[in-house]
């Protein structure tokens, strides 16, 4: 038997959800959804496609070319032999220094172009707290920067193998293993390095105009600068980004060499990561405070 509401009572308003209902029906969100995120976001933008494209054709064209020179200049009578060893590194390492700025390019553009289109706003809608935005977006930009600065590396020792058969015999030898690792974590520490700036700046020429100074125009100035005989010049000179990726690149040297200055490997390792946390911690907390735009 059904009953009825008698005639002109108010009627009853639809019971309420339950917060647990609520936080049931509502989808959770989780680290991982963000990074996957990210991770489609970068990929999917053709800056980053062209960056990365012109990245690996400018590398191996590198060491293309520098295999080709070392055994065009082996080829000559009197000329000095090269070891293994060094051939192995010029043609994988030695092009790292140079191409850093179109890592540090990648960098940039990983964080600028959303500020740029406008989608950081939409970002931090779907992910209110920010920091696990931030977090991801410098994960997804390592891990890209790592797989190419391998292909690089790689790849070149591949090329010094297809000039110099007798490269096989130390593609694993103690100073080509680091020398390659060094390269490799050189190229992503300026990419971070650049996703900092960038993040700073909120501002795809500015960031670029940064890198583009510290890797190319800081190195020249000093060069310049150290013709005044200064002596803090030639000291600061084995401190800045372009020094300590030779250094990184030239890999673990067996025996120490006479009249070296300037950190060691481990030493370059270490003050490049500084480098890089430099701007990426102040970027972190900057991302976390203030307006979106």
């Amino acid at each position: 038997m059904t009953t009825t509401a008698p005639a002109g009572s108010a009627p009853q308003a639809p019971a309420r959800r339950t917060d647990a209902h609520r936080n049931a029906v509502r989808p959770r969100l989780r680290f991982g959804g963000v990074l996957r995120s990210e991770g489609i976001k970068l990929s999917s933008l053709r800056s980053i496609r062209w960056t990365l494209i012109a990245t690996v054709v400018a590398g191996l064209g590198l060491s293309l070319l520098i295999s080709w020179g070392l055994k065009s200049t082996a080829g000559m009578e009197g000329a000095p032999t090269i070891p293994p060893e060094t051939y192995a590194l010029s043609s994988a390492t030695i092009a790292a220094p140079f191409i850093a700025l179109v890592f540090g390019v990648l960098g940039v553009f990983a964080i600028s172009s959303e500020y740029s289109s406008g989608m950081i706003l939409s970002t931090l809608t779907a992910v209110p707290k920010r920091t696990p935005v931030f977090l991801a977006k410098a994960i997804v930009l390592g891990i890209i920067a790592v797989v190419t600065a391998a292909i690089l590396v790689i790849g070149g020792l591949l090329i010094a193998l297809l000039f110099n058969s007798e490269v096989g015999s130390v593609i694993f030898s103690k100073a080509v293993v680091s020398g390659g690792a060094g390269a490799i974590a050189y190229l992503t520490l300026i990419a971070l390095l650049a996703f900092g700036v960038a993040a700073l700046f909120r501002s795809t020429a500015g960031g670029i105009a940064v890198i583009a100074g510290l890797t190319f125009v800081l190195p020249l100035g000093l060069q310049i600068a150290s013709m005044t005989g200064w002596e803090w010049v030639s000291t600061v000179s084995h401190y800045i980004p372009f020094s300590l990726g030779n250094t990184m690149s030239a890999g673990i040297a067996e025996a120490t060499v006479p009249g070296a200055t300037g950190p060691d490997y481990w030493g370059a390792m270490l003050v490049m990561l500084a480098w890089a946390l430099v701007a990426v911690i102040p970027a972190g907390i900057l991302f976390r405070t203030r307006d979106a735009k």
